[in-house]
């Protein structure tokens, strides 16, 4: 029997503190310098993403995905490669485990959202994290039952953002038909947790969840938040988006 390190509280919700308000700000100037780089996801609101999401390129396509990595990931390292080398340390210490970046894959990139009074409503999918299906894993020794997710806050709109969580686990549903799915959500309490500037949430990725719609957008608003997931494969957690 395969043994892998324990995941601390992989059923809550953690927060730890990884950047300053200056950092953010600095981080934020560097997503703007690099706007030609932007990719719109959405063809009715300003939805955008720095960087290869698997989520949404290697659904599509496994081999765009690889080429949109391969394209972004230089960029993306050269501009802001002190925040890749923190995020890897923050959560090497808090999992207790190394931590690296799979060279294949995309490097955590940024959502983008721009002022939009759609945003108010929920309009974001209601889902688990399962990317680590859509893409390729060099080795066996690689665990699929203890993923992480996370998301870094950059800039936040004025009224605040954050996530939407239910008490629903992925192991629950799995053979379960989409409609049972719906009314199962439906009866289960949802929880908000809000993000902070600077914060980096950490969860499992496996209870259901959704980005909760904004309040009171504002015309210069914006919400923009690193994404990235995790899996353990080959002694180490290997980071990626």
């Amino acid at each position: 029997m395969k043994r892998w390190p324990k995941l601390i509280m992989v059923d809550k919700i953690s927060s730890l503190s990884v950047l300053t308000l200056s950092e953010c700000r600095e981080i934020r100037t560097v997503v703007y310098a690099l706007q030609e780089c932007w990719l719109k996801r959405n063809p009715f609101v300003p939805f955008y993403t720095l960087g290869a999401a698997s989520y949404l390129d290697a659904a599509k396509n496994q081999q765009d995905y690889y080429r949109k990595a391969q394209q972004y990931n230089p960029i993306l390292r050269d501009r802001l490669e002190w925040l890749y080398k923190r995020l890897a340390e923050t959560l090497a210490q808090y999992l207790k485990a190394p931590t690296s970046y799979q060279h294949s894959l995309a490097l955590p990139g940024f959502h983008i959202y721009l002022a939009c009074k759609l945003f108010e409503q929920p309009i974001a999918s209601v889902h688990c994290d399962l990317q680590y299906k859509l893409v390729n894993w060099e080795s066996p020794q690689t665990n699929f039952n203890q993923p992480i997710s996370f998301t870094l806050a950059i800039s936040l709109p004025k009224f605040g953002g954050g996530l939407n969580i239910w008490e629903v686990r992925h192991q629950e549903i799995v053979e379960t038909p989409h409609s049972e799915i719906q009314q199962l959500i439906k009866s289960k309490h949802k929880r908000f947790y809000p993000y902070q500037v600077g914060q980096l949430i950490i969860h499992s990725g496996h209870t259901i969840h959704q980005a909760a719609p904004a309040k009171n957008i504002q015309p210069d608003d914006e919400r923009i938040t690193l994404q990235g997931h995790g899996i353990f494969s080959q002694g180490s957690w290997q980071l990626y988006w």
